[in-house]
């Protein structure tokens, strides 16, 4: 990616380098060809005038190729600034979606682990000495339901 940008800017940097260095070649060239198509006694003779403007021709021509070149450079060059722009933008929403559902079983998590966490302490804990397990898997299934209405909820505000 970062290569064929600066490829572009290389190429951008040339052409206006060119339209700098052949800027005011024309004007020169037409002033040089009027003086030599007057009879003056230091102008050469011969077909030196038409010579010149073919020249003068072919300047314009480059600097008329070289705005044109110019223009799709810079065109293109935006394209491209542009399309990295909305790719970082669409990475971007990626990212948030990915961690938006990290957070999301993170928050879910976190209470589990605290009510489970009780129970791995040395302290008395409700319903410990009871004499069968309702107790537990009133609390166990609690943490199931509790789990299962989150994923419901998260679900319907499409978290997950």
């Amino acid at each position: 990616m970062h290569m064929f940008l600066r490829k572009l800017g290389g190429v951008r940097k040339n052409t206006l380098g060119l339209m700098r260095v052949l800027g005011g070649k024309a004007d020169v060239l037409k002033g040089f060809t009027k003086r030599c198509n007057e009879n003056y006694k230091v102008t050469p003779r011969m077909d030196i005038g038409m010579y010149l403007g073919d020249i003068q021709d072919h300047v314009v021509t480059m600097m008329t190729n070289l705005t044109h070149f110019e223009k799709i450079l810079s065109r293109a060059h935006s394209n491209y600034l542009a399309q990295l722009t909305i790719d970082s933008i669409s990475q971007g929403t990626q990212t948030n979606a990915g961690l938006s559902k990290i957070t999301f079983i993170a928050t879910v998590i976190v209470p589990l682990n605290i009510v489970t966490g009780l129970f791995g302490m040395n302290v008395r804990v409700p319903f410990m000495d009871g004499p069968d397990l309702h107790a537990f898997f009133g609390i166990l299934g609690s943490l199931v339901g509790f789990v299962v209405l989150a994923l419901l909820l998260a679900r319907r505000l499409r978290l997950i």
